[in-house]
């Protein structure tokens, strides 16, 4: 796992500096499963500075996957939101990519980020979000 830490931080614009004990060997290898799981998804709980971005970014990489993580401003709303959402659906829909989304609870500006995740995560769809232009081009591939 040390090889793709390395390889990791070679292409990387913030190379991460982690110290991989066996606990944390241990929670890389539960997020790769979990991750290469069909619909898989995971709730991540600990303190902060605890490793859970930073396990996923590796696990992720490991398994050449791309993360997507959004990045909040102070104008960041619904809108933006939903047009993230989209980037990310289109992501592995129309592009068939192997995605991350990763959210951190920092990052929810607005309830209905978290009921737009629930949605996500239960019924693969966010209601209204892609016209059906969008959604033939994503059931085409």
């Amino acid at each position: 796992m040390g090889d793709y830490l390395a390889d990791m931080n070679i292409g990387s614009k913030k190379p991460q500096n982690l110290v991989l004990f066996r606990f944390a060997l241990e929670h890389v290898a539960r997020i790769s499963r979990i991750i290469t799981s069909p619909g898989g998804n995971a709730l991540l709980v600990g303190l902060g500075g605890s490793g859970r971005q930073s396990l996923t970014r590796l696990a992720a990489y490991m398994q050449d996957m791309e993360v997507f993580q959004i990045e909040i401003s102070r104008t960041y709303g619904p809108t933006e939101w939903h047009d993230d959402l989209r980037k990310v659906m289109k992501l592995a829909g129309e592009a068939n990519k192997k995605v991350v989304l990763l959210f951190s609870d920092t990052q929810i500006k607005d309830e209905s980020f978290v009921e737009d995740l629930s949605n996500l995560l239960n019924t693969y769809e966010v209601p209204n979000l892609m016209s059906a232009g969008d959604l033939g081009a994503i059931f085409e591939n």
